[in-house]
Order: structure tokens, then sequence, then C-alpha cells
């Protein structure tokens, strides 16, 4: 019954022209449709009302973004299990207290495949100017590096159950940079400019989006991925004459 939405929203957007405009409207007829559930579930859990839902974005059919009442990051999975979800709970409550970073607070709902995190205090890179960020450039990537360094330096064989977290909760990995000989380290795949959160000097005190977290068997993979993304997102930059 929770996928019902899902279908819902993928049949009507087959009557939408445009790719863009059809992911929109897949997404808000999702959010609409699971609205009451969410107004639910945040009223039980932190017994707040819901005052307002906002679409954030949908990456792939098999989530919903939603923002509610500015404060609390909703994601919903498709073809994942609760039982799965809550998994991941446990990885992120294991690796929070390793890194210097802030991470989201996960709380997963017990009747579908949903997890429910507050947000991180924080700014994101697109609200500095570009001035800003061209002068912090190097220290933004010494900190991804020490960033990358500190989830490294949680051994794999000291996560609780280890096998549970080969695979990611996104079907669709970052491609890993080509190694002749493994070494498997745990990476947090999606380590890009948009999932790091800043305060006012540019420091990075958070880092969002971990369900594509899993192990990498290259060690280099999150620096490659961060280097791609950053390398597309500075060309847009404007530099000084």
């Amino acid at each position: 019954m929770s996928k019902i939405p899902f279908y819902i929203g993928n049949f009507l957007a087959i009557f939408v022209p445009d790719g863009a405009r059809r992911a929109r409207v897949r997404g808000n007829v999702n959010m609409a449709l699971y609205t009451p559930r969410i107004k639910h579930f945040i009223k039980r859990v932190y017994d707040e009302p819901v005052k307002s839902i906002k679409f954030i974005r949908q990456i792939n059919l098999n989530r919903v973004c939603l923002c509610v009442n500015d404060r609390y990051y909703v994601k919903l999975f498709r073809n994942i299990t609760p039982e799965r979800v809550k998994n991941y709970k446990e990885l992120m409550d294991f690796i929070a207290p390793r890194i210097s970073v802030r991470m989201p607070v996960v709380h997963v709902d017990d009747n579908m495949a949903m997890y429910v995190s507050e947000k991180i205090p924080g700014r994101g890179i697109k609200s500095f100017d570009d001035a800003t960020i061209l002068k912090n450039e190097d220290k933004i990537k010494s900190q991804v590096e020490k960033i990358i360094a500190e989830i490294q330096s949680i051994k794999l064989d000291s996560i609780p159950d280890v096998k549970r977290f080969v695979h990611s909760l996104q079907p669709e990995r970052a491609t890993e940079p080509p190694i002749n000989k493994p070494c498997p380290v745990l990476a947090h795949f999606d380590l890009n400019e948009t999932n790091l959160l800043f305060d006012d000097d540019m420091n990075i005190i958070g880092v969002i989006d971990w369900d594509m977290c899993s192990v990498a068997q290259n060690p280099n993979t999150d620096m490659f991925v961060f280097n791609r993304f950053w390398n597309r997102f500075m060309k847009h930059i404007k530099r000084p004459a």
C-alpha cells in the first residue's frame, strides 16, 4: 500500500512533456499523496503540528524529498524496506561520533521506508558570493580532504555487521576511478559542494545526504567525486578580470 502514491505519480507524469517538468509533476503528486502520513508521523514523533511542506527535489524515481516546517528533512524510498533503512540508521549512529562534522540525526518510521532528520545548522555554498568562494577554495578542499580521512579512518571490520552496508540505499552509485588493487574503505560517495554546510567563515560544520554511503574499492573515490562536482561548480564562478 505504501507504494501506491509512487505508482500514481509515475503514471500521471507519463502524460507530461519535457523531462524536467515530468519530474516536478511526479514529485509533487507523490508529495501530496504522502502528506497525511507525513503529518501524522511528525505529530506522533515530534508532537509538532505541520504548518508547511515544501518539495525540495527528486533525483530519481526512488526518492521524494520534502522539507517540513522548514526544519525536518524527509526522504521516502520506493524500493527499500523499512528494515534496511533501520540498518542505515545504525550505520549513521556509528559514524556520527567518529568524525568532526555534524551529520543528520536520522529517525526511521516503523511502517514504511522513510527517514526523517532534523536540519543541520549551516549555510549552503550558494549563499556565499563568488569572491568569497574563490578566496576560500583551498581552505574548502583541505577541509574536504580531512573529512575523507576521518571517514576512511573508520575501519570496515569495526562496523557492526558490515555486510549490510556494502550497498548504499541508492541504486545508482557514483562511478569509482579505476584501481589495480582494491583497497576497500568506507566512502560517502556523494561528497559534492551542495552536501556541505558552512559557518559564516566557510568552515565546514556539517555534511548531509549520506544515503549513498557504502564501501568503495578505491580510497580515492570520495576525492574523485568531490573534484568532479567541484570543477563543474567552479565553471560558473565569476573570476576577477
